[in-house]
């Protein structure tokens, strides 16, 4: 019976590999919940026509935070920032559009906020 199995050992988070993604899919990223002291975004960005390129996650910030908490959903450098939203309710949609419009509603949304980002190359390989 079940009841006699012994018991999972506890993986390590680097055990839990991040799926590939097809370039362009879209996950979320809940940033400045929790415990969370950090607001800065943590990456070095470029604006697009249609969202925030991440060109470089740095060691801290909230994307840094969000990696080590969250390795199934890890936000890579290429990925593309497509949506801002500090509403956080299902049938509140957040802002999209160009870069310049995402970065400064990055500014201004509440935290905790969600980031919906577009899979950039690194995550195909």
């Amino acid at each position: 019976s079940a009841q006699n199995l012994p018991p999972l050992p506890d993986l390590p988070s680097s055990a839990m590999a991040a799926p590939k993604r097809r370039l362009g899919e879209e996950f979320d990223v809940i940033i400045g919940a929790g415990n969370s002291t950090k607001w800065r975004l943590g990456a070095f960005t470029f604006r697009e026509h249609n969202g925030l390129r991440i060109a470089a996650v740095h060691d801290h910030g909230a994307l840094a935070e969000w990696n080590k908490a969250h390795p199934e959903r890890q936000v890579k450098n290429g990925d593309l920032l497509l949506e801002v939203d500090g509403d956080l309710r299902a049938d509140v949609d957040g802002t999209r559009g160009h870069g310049k419009v995402i970065y400064e509603e990055l500014l201004k949304a509440p935290r905790p906020c969600k980031l919906v980002i577009g899979a950039g190359q690194l995550h195909t390989m």
